[in-house]
Formats: C-alpha cells, sequence, structure tokens
C-alpha cells in the first residue's frame, strides 16, 4: 500500500489499522511533505449508517479543535475506488507519539507523579473541548487514545488527545443514543444510552486506574479495587480520593466538570 497516491496529492507510507470498511493510513502531502493521517472510509453496501454519520461527525469536530493537543482538520474527499464504488477521505495532522497503552503494555505502571501529569494535560484539553460552543464529549477516552509526544514519558505528560470518531455535541442533558467506547471505560449512564461532559472524567478516571494498577478497568472492577486503589497501588490518600470521584458511578458524587477536577487535583502534591 506504501507509494500509493490518494487525491491526487497524498502519497501513503503505511498502513496504521484496518477494520471492515475503514483504512487508517499515515500519509504525506506531496508538494509540502506535511505529515498527516488519512482515515478512509468505504462507501459500498456493508457501510452502516452509524459508521458514515460517526465519521461526518469527526469531520465537523475536527474543524472546530484547535487545542495544540489535540489533531486538526486538514482535508476531505471522495475517490473511486479501482474495482467498484467509492471512498470518504478525512485528512488530520499527524501527531507522532507512543500511546499510553503501548506504553502499559510493556509491563510497566505509572507512578502516582506520572499520573498526575497526564491526568492533568488530559483535563486541560476536556475543559476546553466542554466549554466550546458547541460543548464536544470524546466519549472514548482510553490508554490507546492518549498518545505519549516525542520522547514517550509519562512524566513529561506532553500527550495529545486522539481519535475523535465517537465524539458528541450536545448540551449538559442532552441524550447520546449511539452507544460507543470500550466496556471498561463507559461510566454507567453512557451505557444506559446518555453522556455528558462528566462521562469523560469517569473514563479518564477508568484510564488512570488501570495505568497505576496495571489491571483493566473489568478487572478492577471485578475486583473490587476501585474503592481501594490505594492498597494496590502507591499513591496518597489525597489522590486515591480524588481518583475514586473521578470513578463515582453516581452522577452527583462525580467531579461535575473538567475545571473542578483539574482544580482539585492541583491541591494534591
Amino acid at each position: 500500500m506504501g507509494g500509493q497516491i490518494l487525491g491526487d496529492r497524498y502519497e501513503v507510507d503505511y498502513q496504521l489499522g484496518k477494520k471492515s470498511g475503514r483504512w487508517t493510513l499515515k500519509a504525506h502531502h506531496l508538494d509540502t511533505q506535511a505529515e498527516v493521517i488519512l482515515k478512509v472510509l468505504f462507501l459500498d453496501d456493508h457501510l452502516d449508517a452509524t459508521d458514515l454519520r460517526l465519521f461526518k461527525r469527526e469531520i465537523d469536530t475536527l474543524k472546530l479543535l484547535s487545542h495544540p493537543d489535540t489533531p486538526r482538520y486538514v482535508d476531505y474527499f471522495e475517490m473511486a475506488m479501482p474495482q467498484d464504488g467509492s471512498a470518504l477521505v478525512l485528512v488530520q495532522t499527524f501527531v507522532e507519539g507512543k500511546s499510553l497503552a503501548a506504553y502499559l503494555a510493556e509491563d510497566r505502571c505509572l507512578s502516582q507523579g506520572e499520573a498526575i501529569a497526564i491526568a492533568a494535560r488530559v483535563l486541560a484539553v476536556l475543559r476546553e473541548l466542554h466549554t466550546g460552543t458547541p460543548p464536544i464529549i470524546h466519549r472514548d477516552i482510553r490508554p490507546s487514545n492518549i498518545l505519549l509526544r516525542a520522547n514517550p514519558n509519562p512524566h513529561s505528560a506532553d500527550l495529545a488527545l486522539v481519535d475523535f470518531g465517537s465524539v458528541k455535541s450536545l448540551n449538559a442533558t442532552t441524550a447520546a443514543f449511539t452507544q460507543v467506547g470500550i466496556d471498561g471505560y463507559i461510566p454507567p449512564e453512557q451505557a444506559g444510552g446518555r453522556v455528558l461532559a462528566c462521562s469523560d472524567l469517569y473514563a479518564l478516571g477508568a484510564t488512570l486506574a488501570e495505568a497505576l494498577t496495571g489491571q483493566s478497568p473489568n478487572q478492577l472492577r471485578s475486583q473490587g479495587l476501585r474503592l481501594e486503589i490505594e492498597n494496590y497501588a502507591a499513591v496518597s490518600p489525597e489522590f486515591a480520593q480524588w481518583l475514586k470521584q473521578m470513578l463515582a458511578p453516581s452522577l452527583e458524587h462525580r467531579w461535575p466538570s473538567a475545571q473542578a477536577a483539574l482544580e482539585a487535583l492541583r491541591q494534591i502534591t
């Protein structure tokens, strides 16, 4: 696949991912040599209406993003396929780095300091997304969607929040009827078909809990570790309590906003 030209201006370097009806490609612009990501959605008889809706929503969302820790919209076009049919192609900026999932797959865990640094950086992104016009809810925060840029050192917290294919633009009380996300990271209200800004906080909390303990959110929940994380990771009582509030199943006990969670986190040393 490397060397193919798409849209008359993007040369494919290599394939990053492949799912049914979708490709994710690393490429570069032929004239500017700018590195980009191509997300390709095939328009065929197997295309699900939900996939098309989420793909178009991702395009609209990327056009709104301006935070330095998120990818940016570059281009969009439709192309004919060699055999039959056509495909939609979303072009976004390339973010170089190693995912937190890949880091954890090397049998590593985060220290409290590293977890706090990552949490603060992601919360700063969420604060901007959640308070924008319209508010944007990511809905799929997990280790594979947090990229540690350049030098993959969690303590530096030079990271980017990526993959906006599941976002929802909504006000604070709107229901979201499309189920997305990985089970272990989904808060109770999102599993029930409703999503709020603080739903992203739960997902971030689940991500941090996994990164601190080396166990998936499903394992943590089944073992009851969510309520006693300080017994399974070297964390202070203050940080353990902060994380429990991120993971509170009931909305009234969870941090109400990214700003509130960030302010409380800054009080922890």
